[in-house]
């Protein structure tokens, strides 16, 4: 079964009208008003975008502080990128 994750657009490519790739950075789990929601960070492999979904049918977009808290700095995200794969541009 497919994550509802991975069914969401890329705000900026789908304002373009391009496909969307996502890949999932990291998900943590956050407390708020007494119950625990999960934050998928996510980030486009097509224009390079970095987003967040904390419900199942949005996406929005991340600041770079929020994203180097979570997630880490541009050089890990390089250096992280499946063996084969690359950015699209």
């Amino acid at each position: 079964m497919t994550d509802p994750i991975f069914l969401l657009r890329c705000l900026d490519c789908d304002s373009e009208e391009k496909l969307s790739r996502l890949w999932l950075r990291t998900s943590i789990e956050v407390e708020v008003a007494r119950r625990s929601e999960v934050h998928h960070y996510v980030e486009c492999m097509n224009c390079g975008a970095h987003l967040k979904s904390r419900y199942r049918d949005a996406m929005e977009s991340v600041d770079d502080d929020e994203w180097k808290r979570f997630v880490g700095d541009g050089s890990e995200l390089a250096a992280s990128l499946p063996p084969g794969r690359v950015r699209l541009v």
